[in-house]
């Protein structure tokens, strides 16, 4: 059995949750591309075993990998799904989205294309609309730029900052949330990120600095402060 072969089927055997069902409830004999000797060996799996890795697997993924990358969200979507760790994972990476990652989602591409489709589609979701949000927040904030500028001003639909700190600090999955913009400036150094929040005034003026448009139609004590907040984040 080549180890192309062999990946192919462990792959779709740890990750696919339909596939592993199929293969355990004996509904098909062999993986697209295997010869008949080859599909003994994979046949030979315990099952039992099976599941003791998937499970510990799903686990690893999230305590080691996006539980310290995406903290607010992760918990967050354990509760709105009434699931555990081990399970959220199983669902995510049975899901279109996780075939998109890279690096092993090192920038968590493939979890926000897992929370927009469950925002699009999940009941349970529907009280957590600030959910996709969250993650762009929580992403932004990790340094994982849609671009190179730096600093840059985001803008989010949800106080976002307020819910991050509810889940993480206050142990609390705000319901019903109402939408409250928040404006911050972001800035990547090799120290991490800093934020700064910012009035709606202020994100506009500060953009213009930034891009290094006329400012001299806007309140000068806005521009200063602007500046001086620039001037104080690159020294």
């Amino acid at each position: 059995m080549s180890l192309e072969a062999q990946y192919r089927a462990i792959y779709q055997l740890m990750y696919k949750r339909r596939t592993r069902d199929a293969f355990q409830q004996g509904k098909f004999r062999r993986f697209d591309g295997l010869d008949d000797a080859e599909a003994e060996q994979v046949c030979n799996v315990a099952n039992l075993r099976q599941d003791v890795v998937v499970q510990l697997h799903a686990n690893d993924i999230g305590t080691n990998w996006y539980m310290p990358r995406f903290p607010a969200t992760w918990i967050a979507l354990q509760v709105a799904l009434d699931c555990d760790q081990a399970e959220l994972t199983m669902r995510f990476t049975d899901s279109a989205a996780f075939e998109t990652r890279l690096n092993d989602d090192s920038d968590g591409r493939a979890l926000a294309g897992f929370v927009d489709e469950l925002a699009a589609r999940d009941e349970a979701l529907k009280s957590a609309g600030w959910m996709p949000e969250l993650l762009r927040y929580e992403r932004m904030v990790r340094g994982h730029w849609p671009d190179e500028v730096n600093p840059r001003v985001e803008a989010f639909g949800w106080d976002v900052g307020g819910i991050a700190d509810a889940l993480l600090e206050k142990e609390l999955f705000p319901v019903d949330e109402v939408a409250s913009s928040l404006h911050l400036l972001l800035y990547r150094d090799d120290a991490g990120v800093s934020e700064i929040a910012l009035s709606a005034d202020q994100a506009r003026v500060m953009r213009k600095v930034l891009n290094h448009l006329p400012v001299d139609d806007e309140p000068p004590k806005i521009v200063a402060k602007c500046r001086r907040v620039l001037n104080q984040l690159r020294s």
